[in-house]
């Protein structure tokens, strides 16, 4: 919407959003390295020699400013960062290997394949299924966000339920989930007092379907 365009990109003029990779995203960086066999000398993917059509690729939903998909570039990855304010883009389109996309994702079409998908602090049901469908075998989903512990049903416009995020990325949905926590929200201007880190690794049957509804269990 034109609206929420005006408001991100007023807010990153004003400097407001953080521009430093979020302490989960530092650490799954070390999840990738192990699973995508990224050297620790040199911290680079052993594909970042590779033709850029071959090379892993990482899709940031949300991205704002770019502060994940930096460090996702600097480990070898090629990402699309996706984003509805066009000002918060525009310092990522000198970085190699980040292709930025300015897009409402209430509108957004994930249509690519990738090895590993992000989403930090931005919530739309309807893209879950999408996303599952777009990850690349053994790939990964990076998802952290608002809960609301006292909710085990009722679906928040900006929060998850207890268990939701676990139902969505499921081993019924073909997914190991690596890392599952909660912890306290010392964010000052949000409604909700819990954060949830996930870090889920796609694992199909050779011949899986593509998943029609996360939630269909």
């Amino acid at each position: 919407m034109l609206e929420d365009a005006i408001k991100w990109n007023e807010r990153y003029k004003q400097g407001f959003m953080p521009s430093e990779p979020s302490a989960f995203v530092i650490k799954a960086c070390d999840v990738l390295k192990d699973i995508f066999s990224i050297k620790a000398d040199s911290k680079h993917l052993d594909s970042k020699k590779r033709p850029q059509n071959t090379r892993l690729k990482a899709l940031d939903i949300a991205c704002g400013n770019g502060r994940h998909s930096k460090i996702l570039a600097s480990l070898g990855f090629c990402v699309e960062s996706v984003d509805i304010s066009q000002v918060a883009l525009e310092n990522l389109s000198h970085i190699p290997h980040i292709t930025p996309i300015c897009a409402d994702l209430d509108s957004f079409s994930i249509t690519q394949k990738y090895d590993v998908i992000l989403n930090s602090f931005f919530l739309d049901r309807r893209q879950f299924t999408p996303m599952i469908n777009a990850l690349n075998p053994n790939g990964i989903v990076l998802f952290e966000t608002f809960i609301d512990k006292d909710s085990h049903s009722i679906k928040h416009d900006k929060a998850l339920y207890m268990g939701e995020l676990e139902q969505v990325f499921s081993p019924h949905n073909h997914f190991e989930i690596l890392h599952s926590h909660i912890y306290e929200n010392t964010r000052a201007e949000s409604a909700y007092r819990h954060i949830i880190q996930l870090i889920a690794q796609y694992k199909p049957k050779v011949e899986s379907n593509p998943i029609r509804n996360a939630y269909d269990l």
